[in-house]
């Protein structure tokens, strides 16, 4: 009971991939994930919210960073930063990507791209979802108000459903509790749902607010075959063994097919009485095929 499995590692190989596209030995497997979350961390530290716990005043600015995506080439590490608002992680003239390029090399010691890509509809993205409530309640909004209004605004922007759920000592109260809002639906159970999920917390006086989001987008189905594509049922393939009805029609069709084939000459000596075996089956019954003696399967025995 109370199992909860996480909506994009439940989703991953089917509809979701991974963030870290790289495959590795037992040698350099460990150092390489640490490498991927030290790089991680750097990125969100440099582009954290001054009131969000950052750095150095005026120096950290939001960026709106929703994911990372590390790939790995021989002496070359690729980044792919999601953001909504490129701005200002490019900077003037790109001397933004060039900072960060030249501290990232410090730490990996090899050489690395970095590519941005705009977020269009940041309001359908869990994980900003999720920041923006965090911010509005380190800035000491109501969190009521501020969990309705990021589920209004998620279902303007044309998501089918979408929940966001805040844990921890909410309003300065010595006892911590939850308080959640959602609207539309949420199928966790189904794999081709896509389905966003995000977190992060808000640093108050009073301790840390967990922030959760979760955001239906619809459905991914997999591409249709063109029609020549598709391969039919070759005709000499024998139809399954399964429940029939066997009746009068079926067995008067069995004994009109019989004389057609040329009988065998033991075969004809038996003929007779088998066709006298199946004209005393008069009642309907359920049968598997095969379990019925039909008059071309041979002679009775007798």
């Amino acid at each position: 009971m109370g199992q909860k499995v996480h909506p994009i590692g439940f989703r991953l190989g089917i509809i979701r991939d991974w963030d870290s596209h790289w495959y590795a030995g037992k040698a350099t497997y460990r150092e390489w994930v640490l490498e991927d979350a030290r790089v991680r961390g750097m990125l969100r530290e440099r582009f954290a919210d001054v009131g969000r716990g950052g750095g150095g005043r005026g120096r950290n600015v939001d960026a709106g960073i929703s994911r990372i995506e590390i790939e790995r080439a021989p002496n070359m590490l690729k980044l792919t930063l999601h953001t909504a608002r490129p701005g200002i992680i490019i900077g003037r003239g790109g001397r933004g990507v060039e900072d960060i390029r030249a501290e990232i090399e410090r730490v990996v010691n090899r050489k690395v791209h970095i590519n941005v890509q705009e977020i269009r509809q940041p309001e359908v993205d869990a994980q900003l979802v999720a920041e923006n409530v965090a911010g509005q309640i380190e800035r000491r909004i109501a969190f009521k108000r501020a969990v309705r209004q990021a589920v209004q605004r998620t279902m303007k922007a044309g998501a089918k459903g979408v929940r966001v759920l805040c844990s921890g000592r909410l309003g300065g109260a010595e006892m911590s509790r939850k308080y959640g809002d959602r609207d539309g639906s949420i199928p966790l159970h189904t794999l081709r749902a896509d389905i966003d999920y995000g977190f992060t917390e808000a640093r108050t006086p009073s301790g840390n607010i967990g922030v959760k989001a979760w955001v239906y987008r619809g459905d991914i189905l997999p591409e249709a075959k063109p029609a020549e594509a598709r391969s039919e049922r070759p005709a000499a393939e024998k139809p399954r063994r399964g429940w029939r009805r066997v009746g009068p029609a079926r067995r008067i069709e069995a004994a009109e097919g019989a004389p057609e084939e040329a009988p065998a000459a033991g075969e004809q000596a038996g003929a007779a009485p088998e066709q006298v075996q199946v004209e005393e089956l008069k009642s309907d019954v359920d049968a598997v095929e095969g379990q019925v003696p039909e008059a071309a399967e041979g002679p009775a025995e007798g």
